[in-house]
């Protein structure tokens, strides 16, 4: 029986994420004068996605580290300045899902959304109801081997919060988010709103596949009757 969901939470819930930490990225890069093929620069993002943005920066100054702290300060403009959160939109009915999902779970967060960003700008905006027992974030784990997908983060909340892995499932949008709910042992739920299609989740195995994280409900009452 599952007591536990954890989310992942940029292209979950907030929809446009994917697009707006591109966005302060490259246009970090721009006012550097760095120019990298488009491709070339995507990948690079993508190696490194939910991780810290200096570590984003790293992989994309590979050729020039001397930039790096230049890059962040650069990028924080942007990112705390409204560059980031204006982009986004809100899962319709996503508030209303999370009131009635916290009379019967606990709900938790691991995600690697800045927590300053995601507490004071995004989850403010869209009016989100104050109901996570837990929130980590990668910018709360000071060893960057511990980033997704390692398990780190689901353990941490597993243990503080009391459930076992067959107990909790972790819903998510990208391949990382995946891969770390399997290190944990725990039920990866995939939704299409992100970084995978559904051929993608499928080509990964994946069980439970959904549109959005409004379809949540079906699937759990799929995996608690099983």
């Amino acid at each position: 029986m599952i007591k536990l969901i954890i989310f992942d939470w940029d292209d979950v819930f907030t929809l446009g994420s994917k697009e707006g930490y591109i966005k302060c990225l490259h246009d970090t890069l721009v006012d550097l004068g760095v120019n990298l093929d488009p491709e070339e620069e995507h990948k690079r993002i993508l190696s490194k996605w939910s991780q810290p943005h200096r570590e984003e920066l790293r992989a994309l100054l590979r050729e020039k580290p001397e930039l790096l702290d230049k890059a962040c300060e650069l990028y924080e403009d942007k990112f705390f300045g409204g560059t980031f959160v204006e982009q986004l939109t809100y899962v319709a009915g996503a508030n209303d899902l999370l009131k009635k999902l916290s009379n019967d779970y606990v709900l938790a967060l691991a995600t690697g959304a800045h927590p300053e960003v995601l507490t004071r700008q995004v989850m403010p905006k869209f009016d989100v109801p104050d109901i996570f027992a837990q929130i980590i974030s990668a910018y709360d784990i000071d060893d960057p081997e511990k980033h997704k997908p390692h398990r780190h983060m689901l353990d941490t909340i597993m243990k503080t919060q009391g459930f076992a892995p067959n107990e909790t499932v972790f819903v998510g949008d990208a391949a990382s988010d995946v891969q770390m709910a399997r290190n944990a042992g725990v039920e990866p739920i995939v939704v299409l709103t992100g970084h995978l299609n559904r051929a993608q989740a499928e080509e990964l195995k994946v069980c439970y596949i959904i549109d959005n994280v409004g379809q949540l409900n079906s699937v759990l009452d799929m995996i608690n009757n099983n």
